[in-house]
This record gives C-alpha cells, structure tokens and sequence, in this order.
C-alpha cells in the first residue's frame, strides 16, 4: 500500500513523525517488513549483529529534541488541559542552584554531576521524563540543567512503510542494547505508516519505546 492511499490525515501525522528526525515519507515508502523479509524474529536493537530492521542511532542534542522525536507536544496540553494529571511533576529544587552550578562545572558534566546535591539527582530524573511526556513549560526551570547534564545523547530509530507481526515473525524491541540508561525516557522510537498484528502476533518490549503509526490493524 503507497502512502497516496492513506486519509489525509494520516499523512500529516507521519509527517510530523518523521519531520524531527530528517526523513520524508519519500525514505519511508517500500520499506516494508513480515513474512516476507523475514523467516523469523524482527529486531530492534542498537546491537548491529541483532538488528535486522535497519535501525539506527539518532544523536540528540537537547531535551526538546528528545520531545520532539518521542514526546507529547505542548499543543497537546493546550487544548487539552488536564491530559497531563497522570504526569509527576516534580517540585523546584531545594538544595542546588542550578544555574550556579552550570556555571562552575564549565561544559564538564561530571563536574556538574559532583555539585549538583544528591536529593536533587531524582528531581532532575523526573523532570526530564515530566518535560518529555507533559506540559513542557511546567519543568521549564529545569531545561539548562537538563541539557547540560544529559545531553547530547542518543535514542534509537527504526522506520518503515509498513510491519507486519505473525507467530512465526515477532517484534523484538531491544535486546542487548547498552546505551539505554536509567533515564525512563530514553530507549528507542519506531514510526511506521500501518502497524499489522496477527492473531498470535507477539511484541516484546524489552526498552522504554515510542510507537508511532497512522494505521494499527489487530487481526
């Protein structure tokens, strides 16, 4: 199925999918994946001896980047004001002036992790998964100190016109890949145009993921 059969919906929607990341829908199309490239288990991984899904790393350059490619856009909040209430927003600091410390840690990030108070660690942790995943202007306190000491980074990325999962064809979504931390936001993305799961279809998810398609089809 060519993505010129798709509602017009559909198409802005992996549009913006695919927008943060530099693909088009052009490097999308044909690449389609199941019984018929496939004689057994569909993987993603950062592990290049186990990916067989063409994935790949994407370098991120800052937390808006991350929410961007993987999070819920503050649009989302705006029109929708209380979208966010299963969101942990974290309280402000009480033990470190960020702002402080960036500065005396000079682009070093192990610096900045040594003056940074370990009570405020955690809140560094759940504002980074708040500003990806709820209304970013909420944590925006947070964003320097964020950026200064979480990134760059890396997230993993896998695309495709289409999959389809089958018995004999599961989704294995990160098996050996060593770069995800401890950070709940980071792990991998994966966009496609129609997701396909047959009856006994399996997807293992085995790394934080973000699933974006236009169309999932459960038979």
């Amino acid at each position: 199925m060519s993505f010129a059969s798709y509602r017009e919906q559909h198409v802005a929607f992996l549009n913006k999918a695919v927008k943060p990341v530099d693909l088009t829908l052009d490097q999308l199309e044909g690449r389609s994946f199941g019984p018929g490239t496939h004689t057994g288990p569909m993987v993603i991984s950062s592990d290049p001896s186990e990916d067989n899904l063409g994935s790949k790393l994407v370098t991120l350059q800052s937390v808006q980047h991350l929410k961007d490619i993987a999070g819920i856009s503050d649009d989302h909040f705006a029109a929708n004001p209380h979208a966010d209430r299963s969101v942990r927003y974290p309280t402000q600091p009480v033990q470190t002036d960020f702002d402080k410390a960036i500065e005396r840690a000079r682009n070093d990030n192990c610096a900045l992790e040594s003056l940074i108070h370990p009570a405020d660690h955690n809140t560094i942790g759940q504002a980074m998964l708040a500003f990806v995943s709820g209304n970013s202007q909420k944590v925006k306190a947070f964003e320097p100190v964020i950026n200064a000491l979480r990134f760059p980074n890396q997230i993993l990325l896998t695309t495709g016109q289409d999959i389809t999962v089958t018995p004999g064809n599961p989704l294995v979504i990160g098996p050996n890949s060593p770069y995800v931390t401890q950070d709940p936001v980071l792990g991998a993305v994966a966009i496609f145009g129609t997701v396909t799961v047959q009856q006994g279809g399996q997807i293992q998810i085995l790394i934080p993921v973000t699933f974006k398609a236009a169309q999932v089809n459960m038979l």
